[in-house]
């Protein structure tokens, strides 16, 4: 058998290193969950080194699994000969590091959402990585979620007829690390349909990454919404709405419903079981997975890439446009590409 790729992981916060120790701190999250746990887990990886810089997560690395620490992540880089690197770092340094670990060699990167802070950090991105033959994850995990995953190929089965529109609400009010999943997974549902308009308003606008809401819609008439103003009593409610019924999840994400056509002329809907696809595998081991089956296959994209991290970011970026140009209508096309979105 060929030897494991070699792995690192650069930023060993929650996402990077800590996720599996927090014992049931989300419902939804099923071990490994971390980064650097799924890359230990899975059998074609090997995880040999992270790097921080902070002195407390890097002895907690330490201690976990036994591998060394940077603290400049470019002397992991030079070092370690990675294979595979994790950009698990606050959104301001993804650009800079997922080109150098292109830059170093790497076959694949994993980079945390929200992909970067500008579209123009995000463009040069999918550009290095393309001109080094480096394979791009953006970690959308819905993207490798079986549970979402099912719900997706539902609705692209027909059964609630073409999709006319989505309507997302969520609590915490960040458009960029609350809200990037839900911008791709609304992407997910639409496939290859393009969004190319939409306008929306800033509910903070001097705070850091604001929250706000956002009108949208593809290039084929889907109508997209998405309330991330905060103040929501849940964390999550998304009902996508077809010609002939509703597909809506609750509760963060926990629990889905299927509302469908009924003969009752007075209730007009029915509550209809919905098939639910518990992961045998958890989302960060099918991302390791999924990167893997795409250094091996020629031309295989991962389930979120480049592309799509890219798209994500340009519908929090017409939000943010918008509000400033007193909420008109902007083409996603045509957004500044150097306008930058700070985010953690």
């Amino acid at each position: 058998m060929a030897a494991p790729y070699r792995a690192g992981v650069v930023g060993l916060g929650v996402m990077g290193s800590i996720a599996d120790g927090l014992g049931g701190r989300h419902p939804t999250w099923f071990p490994p969950c971390s980064h650097a746990d799924a890359y230990r887990m899975y059998p074609r990886t090997e995880l040999v080194a992270g790097a921080t810089r902070s002195s407390e997560k890097a002895e907690g690395f330490r201690e976990k699994f036994d591998l060394p620490v940077y603290r400049d992540y470019t002397e992991m880089l030079d070092a370690e000969k990675l294979d595979v690197v994790s950009v698990a770092t606050p959104a301001t340094s993804h650009a800079e590091i997922t080109i150098a670990a292109s830059e170093s060699g790497a076959k694949a990167v994993l980079c945390e959402k929200v992909m970067a802070t500008s579209l123009a950090e995000c463009e040069r991105m999918i550009s290095v990585c393309e001109r080094h033959g480096t394979v791009l994850g953006i970690n959308h995990t819905r993207r490798w979620n079986d549970r979402f995953r099912s719900v997706v190929q539902f609705v692209e089965e027909g059964r609630i007829g073409r999709v006319e529109a989505l309507h997302v609400h969520f609590g915490g009010g960040r458009l960029c690390r609350s809200g990037s999943h839900h911008f791709d997974f609304a992407r997910m549902v639409i496939g290859d349909d393009p969004v190319v308009r939409g306008m929306g308003c800033l509910s903070d606008p001097d705070e850091f990454d604001p929250g706000g809401w956002g009108l949208f819609e593809t290039e084929d008439g889907c109508r997209i919404h998405i309330d991330g103003s905060g103040g929501m009593s849940h964390s999550a409610m998304t009902d996508i709405v077809g010609t002939d019924g509703v597909v809506r999840v609750l509760d963060g994400d926990l629990r889905f419903e299927w509302w469908h056509k009924s003969s009752d002329a007075v209730a007009g809907m029915a509550l209809g079981a919905l098939p639910e696809n518990f992961p045998v595998q958890s989302p960060m081991y099918n991302v390791v997975e999924d990167l893997v089956a795409c250094i091996e296959e020629s031309g295989r994209n991962p389930r979120c890439t480049g592309n799509d991290g890219y798209t994500a970011f340009a519908m929090v970026a017409a939000i943010h446009a918008s509000h400033h140009n007193d909420r008109d209508v902007v083409a996603l096309p045509h957004l500044d590409p150097a306008h930058i979105i700070p985010s953690n």
